[in-house]
């Protein structure tokens, strides 16, 4: 099929279009087939627009060869020397009238029919193409129906599943107890007319008709109660049912629906997935999210491989996201954070903003995480809660009025800080008072959090400020690599600190592996140190198991199992600290 449309095509293009040397052959083949004497070759070089020299020069060389003659002739000709483009150019019409002039005209009209054929042979085949499209559209018309049929047959085989048979005998069996319940009722009834007359006033008939009637109404009441569990199971059934459909639905639509331009976000870091439904992608992957049911855990796909599965929502952005954040930065009263406050004030046009705003959450990784979170707790507008208790204080998803509460009635009894869920605004509320530090703390517990540059600075002067602090744990998608960088350095020479958790945060990469390995180096408090559920490479880990063996103060280090094999097996001094590193 394909080598016909293919010499269909080449053949056509010799009527319909300029020639080229690439057709000489086609153009030999085509005056053959008419007839036309070689002999006549010097003429027709003349009619077609050569030079006599030209036409002379190739006589000279070729003289006992017609056949030659010719075919140089019509490469001269293909090559438009001379004069050729003032007779028309290399085309086959050029040709038809000069086979004309010389009087050819047998070989002209046969030049010309081969022409009406090949034009009809192109018309069919332009036919045949639009009949090939139209199949195809027929076709996938034809796979839409398949798709339809084959729900229509799940359905079906739906009705066969047990749970359907199940309602099916349900249904049947309420139909049987309503027709038995509508008929006692109407006995009873009768029963309870016919025996009132019967009875009349004498009380001992009374009293029988009395127990008869009731007798019949509790049986009325149990067959009630049955028609009523009856009617409870059928919705429950009907309701699995429904649903289970509608899960089968909704994971087809998934995998024939096209991605939209708002689901497309690319990767900002290589992420390595550490349970089995989670997905792992490479920088710069573009990944199709369908679900955001989790803040910080979307549901995905790569479109480079097809595969699916969770994604970190930290670790992707998108450039149209970003500008509906920077819409809701210039929309909202308040920005706590110096940086957008700049931004916002600025007197430049929108274009200007948006560009020096761009640059900031590419500074700032985090930043994009954060300003999510904003946005989502602004447009729901509920209020976080306090919680109060004898030692220690919990704040979840606060307001800055309320971080504000905290500050005022925070007290030295209280030894323990939990914040979690909380916006920018209110972060910076909270970390920034410097009652915090001359509190008598003990422990600090930041979840769920994003910290952007500005208050890992305020945090970095609370751990250099206050000496009572013993443990920090800053979890689940509250710190970047530059806020590892940061507190690291805070840290090195702090004699207090005995615990630190950075667990759960995937944009601590191996960017931070040389901080961390020099926190090992210089601090002599520590006592604990947790990163697992981090993108730290094993090169990273690798650093900091080397600097574990000049710190004997690391009792727990915790890591992720995944490094586990290639660092026993690179590490040649991993015996002398193995008591000390859990894999986890």
């Amino acid at each position: 099929m394909a080598t016909k449309t293919s010499s269909c095509s080449s053949s056509l293009s010799l009527f319909s279009s300029p020639l080229t040397i690439d057709q000489l052959i086609d153009v030999l083949d085509l005056l053959k087939r008419c007839g036309f004497p070689q002999t006549r070759w010097y003429e027709l070089g003349l009619r077609l627009g050569l030079h006599k020299d030209t036409v002379d020069v190739l006589e000279a060389i070729f003289s006992r060869d017609v056949s030659c003659c010719l075919t140089e002739c019509l490469c001269k000709w293909l090559c438009r020397a001379d004069n050729v483009d003032s007779k028309g150019g290399a085309t086959f019409d050029s040709l038809s009238d000069a086979l004309k002039a010389m009087n050819e005209n047998a070989a002209a009209d046969k030049l010309d029919q081969e022409k009406e054929i090949k034009l009809a042979d192109g018309e069919e085949q332009e036919l045949r193409t639009l009949l090939d499209y139209k199949e195809g559209s027929i076709f996938e018309q034809d796979k839409l129906l398949n798709i339809i049929k084959r729900r229509k047959e799940y359905i079906e085989r739906t009705l066969q599943t047990p749970e359907s048979k199940l309602k099916v005998k349900l249904l049947t069996r309420e139909k049987l107890i309503n027709e038995i319940f509508k008929s006692r009722i109407s006995e009873t009834q009768y029963f309870r007319t016919s025996l009132l007359m019967k009875a009349g006033t004498d009380s001992t008939g009374i009293i029988c008709l009395y127990y008869l009637i009731t007798g019949r109404e509790e049986a009325l009441v149990e067959y009630k109660k049955e028609i009523e569990l009856l009617q409870e199971n059928i919705s429950r059934t009907s309701v699995q049912l429904l649903m289970s459909e509608k899960g089968n639905i909704e994971k087809n639509d998934q995998c024939t629906q096209s991605p939209t331009a708002e689901s497309i976000y690319k990767a900002r870091i290589d992420y390595c997935g550490r349970y089995s439904h989670h997905l792992s992608f490479s920088e710069g992957e573009e990944l199709e999210i369908y679900g955001k049911s989790d803040r910080f855990e979307w549901r995905g796909r790569s479109l480079a491989s097809g595969d699916e599965g969770r994604i970190p929502s930290s670790c992707v952005y998108s450039m149209l996201e970003s500008l509906q954040l920077f819409e809701f930065i210039l929309s909202v009263e308040e920005v706590s954070l110096p940086n957008l406050q700049k931004i916002r004030n600025d007197l430049s046009s929108n274009d200007e903003k948006v560009s020096l705003f761009l640059e900031t959450i590419n500074d700032d990784p985090i930043m994009i995480s954060a300003l999510r979170q904003d946005k989502e707790q602004h447009d729901k507008g509920s209020t976080g809660r306090v919680n109060w208790y004898r030692n220690r204080v919990y704040l979840s998803s606060p307001s800055p009025i309320q971080c504000n509460e905290v500050i005022s009635n925070i007290n030295s009894n209280h030894e323990e800080i939990k914040l979690d869920y909380s916006s920018t605004n209110s972060t910076i509320s909270l970390l920034s008072s410097t009652k915090l530090h001359t509190l008598n703390l003990r422990r600090l517990e930041i979840w769920a959090t994003p910290l952007t540059n500005d208050g890992i600075q305020y945090l970095c002067i609370l751990l250099t400020n206050n000496k009572t602090i013993q443990e920090v744990d800053i979890s689940f998608y509250s710190i970047s690599d530059r806020g590892v960088t940061n507190i690291c350095q805070a840290l090195e020479h702090n004699s207090t600190l005995t615990s630190l958790v950075l667990t759960d945060n995937p944009l601590i990469t191996s960017t931070s592996g040389q901080a961390l390995s020099h926190l090992l180096l210089n601090n002599s408090s520590l006592d604990e140190l947790n990163l697992r559920k981090t993108s730290l490479s094993t090169e990273s880990i690798l650093l900091i198991l080397q600097s574990l063996m000049d710190n004997k103060e690391i009792r727990s280090l915790w890591l992720d199992y995944r490094h586990k094999e290639t660092c026993i097996n690179t590490y040649p001094n991993y015996h002398l600290i193995q008591d000390r590193v859990d894999w986890d």
